[in-house]
């Protein structure tokens, strides 16, 4: 497990090292103070409203699957999924396997409904991504760039991304798949493993139930399609913000493309692939090695660094008035 993990921060300082030696830092700084604090806090506000959406993505397809549970609760349960999700490598299976934890541990939600509801919208979310991707993938090829290196990392990226939608409907079809999943993670004890496995019967007639209903499954894709939309005109207001010449079209190609490669797990967030093919893509374009950068830095910061502080900040005050109450 070692020797993988080190094969895999390899991978991605060898990513990200050719990005940092070819920046002009001292331009980069320069670059990144061109964006103003109301002009981050715009941002960073579009991405608190993200978060919003998702949350009320989850609690309408919990509603849908039979599941008593309020706002407040999932709220919570995605925050810490949030803090697991950051420090595991990318594809956040460590995320999902505690949001079911916590699901069933402090809301007292079966494994099997939790792990239901957790596929469902994770299979959905990914459906549109993988369809936004494929739209970005012929953009980027048709508008951008025709260079055989970039559509080699674009075809790997989309098969790992269809590996991964086809793992989520197998699990739906043949949910025994789940178990094993589990028992490779690390904190996820034997008894629990064995839980989810007794429970698979529910799980599948949860995932029936909201299947059932058809006006629930549009209203979660148009969903996900308008927070999947966020993302690129959160990125196309840093670039505003950054004075770097680019429209709206070639941005959005770029910042699901981008994500796509973060997926594949290196490290934690996909830290350093997001970044090194953020700079490759922009390059392309014409955008300076510094400009790529600095934007890469701060959509970042936005989307990773910010979440991760504001889930820290809350899971932090949520043990404090645990320890003040008792």
């Amino acid at each position: 497990m070692k020797v993988k993990r080190l094969i895999l921060i390899l991978i991605a300082l060898i990513l990200i090292l050719p990005v940092l030696w070819s920046a002009d830092y001292k331009l980069m700084f320069d670059n990144i103070t061109k964006i103003s604090l109301r002009a981050l806090s715009v941002i960073c506000f579009l991405q608190l409203f993200t978060i919003l959406l998702i949350n009320l993505q989850w609690i309408h397809l919990a509603k849908a699957s039979g599941l008593k549970i309020k706002f407040k609760d999932i709220f919570h349960v995605n925050m810490y999924g949030t803090i697991a999700e950051s420090i595991t490598p990318s594809v956040k299976a460590g995320g999902e396997f505690l949001k079911a934890y916590i699901l069933k541990d402090k809301f007292n939600v079966p494994y099997s409904k939790g792990s239901a509801l957790i596929v469902l919208q994770k299979t959905i979310s990914m459906i549109v991504f993988l369809f936004m991707n494929i739209l970005a993938t012929i953009l980027f090829l048709y508008y951008v760039s025709h260079k055989e290196n970039h559509f080699k990392i674009l075809i790997l990226s989309l098969l790992f991304l269809f590996l991964l939608i086809f793992l989520l409907v197998f699990s739906i079809i043949n949910p025994k798949i789940m178990v094993g999943i589990a028992s490779k993670i690390p904190f996820i004890r034997k008894k629990h493993i064995n839980k989810l496995d007794g429970g698979l019967t529910t799980f599948k007639n949860t995932i029936k139930k909201a299947f059932k209903q058809k006006r629930v499954l549009f209203y979660q894709l148009v969903l996900s399609l308008i927070i999947w939309n966020l993302f690129p005109l959160k990125a196309y207001l840093v670039c505003v913000y950054l004075s770097i010449d680019i429209s709206y079209i070639p941005i959005l190609a770029i910042t699901y493309l981008t994500y796509m490669i973060g997926m594949v797990p290196l490290l934690p967030g996909g830290l350093g692939s997001f970044e090194a093919s953020a700079v490759l893509f922009l390059s392309s374009m014409g955008v300076a090695a510094y400009e790529s950068l600095a934007f890469a830095l701060i959509f970042r910061f936005v989307t990773f660094w910010f979440v991760f502080l504001a889930s820290g900040i809350y899971v932090l005050l949520y043990k404090i008035s645990g320890a003040l109450s008792r």
